[in-house]
């Protein structure tokens, strides 16, 4: 969508078909200074580490966070004054026109950026937070634009034209303080969910290592039994091998689906009935943890022998064991075990059979895999939200940057 067509999807849903009372439609460089960047001398000690913040490649993880404080790397007065690098004032507009084309956000300090990014210090028609989000409502169509075979880039000549909805500045503040709103709280479900996740992670490990236990089962000891003994590998063959109903195991214990891949086998090829309750994995990549459970939607599903199934011993919750087997400690170990080169280790069954772990008692892997499980319900919810909460500020956005929703300054 090019920038006309864009402004022509906003004005279509404005009420009366045209723009909304006091607002205009103006070239972005007409209200904001619009400067740029540069890369002092690497290989000149003096230039670097010093006290000025440098906006780089390296923080584009820390971008589309509406504000921006501090970067990864920082370059001396001297690196200034030897380059065609500037330095910014707070409180300008920064986006990125390479790499990851589009990411933005306002400075909160003095600060210099690379040729990666240009910036924006906007006048007093403009708010420096209404044109980040401007810009957040507008990446899409500056990812489609970006161009180049190694990475994507946007000339400056776009940037020259480049046009933007303006209200009155009262009217910018309060659409800007609405869907700042939207961000705090975005801000806070990540927030959440990197804590949730952090927890779960060491919690998980202790768990099922034994160095945390339930109160109910520190008494009761362990046993170092191999998975030979608490599985048996499934293969009954299918009659035809000739559907499209395969399954596939994702990395990192992220379960079993439905392959999309339409490829077959050759003539020859033969395919193993797989059940629901099984335990799965895929001999090539459960150095990544591909492993997990046949789901009852997946019952009667076929693989070939490379994705294996397992029945499991009464004596086994095969939930316990699909939390263990993807941990990325517990495949770690097991590397000296797999076959093959570097890039192509695999993981037969008869070895896989010979991989031992220390078994709790039933109950205990009962309730250490409910537990899991537990955290899994709360940390998907967090995401379903953030999900959700992301949707509606894009909705919100384009509503308030088309004026089809206007907000008393």
């Amino acid at each position: 969508m090019s920038q006309r067509a864009l402004f022509a999807h906003l004005v279509s849903r404005m009420p009366r078909q045209r723009l909304p009372e006091g607002w205009r439609i103006c070239r972005v460089d007409l209200v904001a200074t619009r400067g740029s960047g540069h890369t002092p001398k690497k290989d000149v000690p003096r230039y670097w580490n010093g006290d000025i913040a440098w906006l780089s490649l390296k923080d584009l993880p820390a971008l589309d966070r509406v504000y921006i404080g501090s970067t990864r790397e920082r370059i001396s007065e001297e690196g200034i004054e030897n380059s065609s690098a500037v330095l910014h004032p707070p409180g300008v507009v920064v986006l990125s026109r390479d790499a990851a084309v589009g990411k933005s956000a306002v400075t909160t300090t003095p600060m210099a950026v690379s040729q990666h990014f240009l910036t924006w210090e906007c006048g007093p028609q403009i708010v420096n937070l209404y044109l980040y989000y401007w810009f957040q409502f507008i990446k899409s169509e500056l990812k489609r634009i970006a161009s180049g075979s190694t990475i994507k880039t946007i000339g400056l000549p776009y940037f020259r034209k480049l046009e933007v909805l303006l209200p009155s500045v009262p009217e910018q503040e309060s659409i800007a303080t609405t869907l700042r709103q939207w961000d705090g709280a975005i801000t806070v479900v990540e927030g959440l969910l990197g804590a949730k996740r952090g927890f779960k992670r060491s919690l998980v490990q202790d768990l099922l290592t034994g160095k945390r236990r339930f109160r109910e089962f520190e008494v009761d000891a362990r046993e170092t039994r191999s998975l030979g003994e608490l599985l048996r590998e499934s293969r009954v063959p299918c009659s035809n091998g000739a559907t499209a109903r395969r399954l596939t195991v994702k990395l990192y214990g992220r379960g079993v689906v439905a392959s999309t891949n339409p490829r077959r086998g050759s003539s020859g090829t033969q395919y193993y009935r797989r059940s629901a309750g099984q335990f799965i994995y895929s001999k090539l990549d459960f150095l990544n943890g591909a492993c997990g459970i046949v789901p009852p939607e997946l019952d009667g599903f076929e693989t070939t022998l490379d994705l294996p199934c397992f029945e499991v011993s009464p004596e086994l919750d095969v939930r316990w064991l699909a939390a263990l087997a993807s941990q990325p400690w517990f495949y770690a170990r097991q590397i000296g075990l797999a076959v093959g080169g570097r890039k192509a280790k695999r993981l037969n069954s008869h070895a896989f059979l010979k991989i031992k772990v220390q078994l709790p008692r039933l109950p205990e892997q009962r309730k250490i895999a409910d537990f899991i499980g537990s955290l899994g319900v709360e940390i998907e919810l967090l995401e379903r939200l953030h999900i959700a909460l992301d949707g509606q500020r894009r909705g919100v956005m384009e509503l308030l940057l088309a004026g089809q929703i206007r907000i008393p300054a």
